[in-house]
């Protein structure tokens, strides 16, 4: 590929009469482009929208800051139109793409060992270490908000089509799968250690507290926060939001399609790639079931 940097260069420098300092600057951000195509096995040609998130998430690991990010972006822009004339490929994958919100701060992940020691240390505890579990288990395996699982009620649970009825923000519904761990926590929770808790009986939210009250959304950061401490991770996210991060990121790299990320999260849209679109809910279970290692 290093043809395809040198005529680039060459385009820069003769027919828009760059400055070698900014020639140079591009060159840095198409080799670096180049690193990445590499190591997700991926060519100038099968790079698609769809990756853009990956992209992102590799430059943010290197150290690019929001402002860095946009301008690495718009080089690649510009290097797939380049290509475009030269007839090198069919499409600039990045095309409509707007970059990132300046001031967005782009969340980190916990890995799959984390959220096991998270597990392991709620099941290790005295009081409430299903409930525990299973909250973390939930928000890490299905992408729920602490607002979501703050409001589950024990009837949208279907444990027969593995689906968990969701009411997200503006009160939209969605239906979201959940993995054979969680379906295990769950039913452990509901039947050894919820059915303890005062009037719970008469309560129809999934999580109480031991007052047999919802449990509520600041409760759920507090609970998760403590965990992510334990594990060493409380400075690497916010509560609650860095495990729904790591589900989206586990199954963007597993490679499932944005689309289908964007509707497993309930977002409107998403700010990279504005892309929404509705998918099939069968699809969306064999989606989670294919790429995300909780299910």
């Amino acid at each position: 590929m290093q043809y395809l940097v040198d005529a680039y260069s060459d385009y820069l420098s003769i027919e828009r009469g760059l400055s070698n300092n900014t020639i140079i600057a591009y060159r840095k951000d198409v080799e670096l482009f180049f690193s990445f195509l590499e190591s997700e096995g991926l060519s100038i040609s099968s790079f698609h929208k769809k990756e853009i998130p990956a992209f992102i998430s590799y430059l943010t690991r290197i150290g690019r800051r929001e402002r860095s990010i946009n301008r690495t972006l718009s080089s690649i822009r510009g290097f797939y139109s380049f290509l475009l004339r030269e007839r090198e490929v069919d499409f600039n994958p990045l095309d409509g793409f707007l970059g990132l919100k300046l001031g967005q701060r782009l969340p980190g992940v916990v890995s799959v060992g984390d959220v096991e020691n998270m597990i392991d240390s709620a099941l290790s505890g005295r009081r409430n270490k299903y409930r525990d579990a299973t909250l973390i288990e939930l928000i890490f395996s299905s992408g729920l908000r602490a607002s979501e699982v703050s409001t589950l009620e024990l009837g949208d649970i279907n444990f027969i089509g593995k689906f968990i009825k969701i009411r997200g923000k503006g009160d939209k519904e969605r239906i979201v799968p959940f993995g054979k761990r969680a379906e295990v926590l769950v039913r452990k929770y509901i039947e050894l250690e919820r059915s303890e808790y005062k009037n719970s009986d008469k309560n129809s939210f999934l999580f109480l507290n031991n007052r047999g009250q919802r449990l509520s959304r600041q409760t759920i950061w507090k609970i998760i926060k403590r965990y992510l401490r334990l594990v060493g991770s409380e400075g690497r996210g916010r509560g609650p939001h860095i495990l729904r991060h790591s589900f989206a990121t586990a199954l963007m790299a597993g490679g499932a399609d944005l689309r289908v990320v964007q509707e497993l999260l309930g977002h409107a849209s998403i700010s990279t790639t504005q892309i929404y679109t509705h998918v099939e809910k069968g699809h969306l279970s064999r989606v989670h079931s294919r790429y995300h290692p909780r299910a």
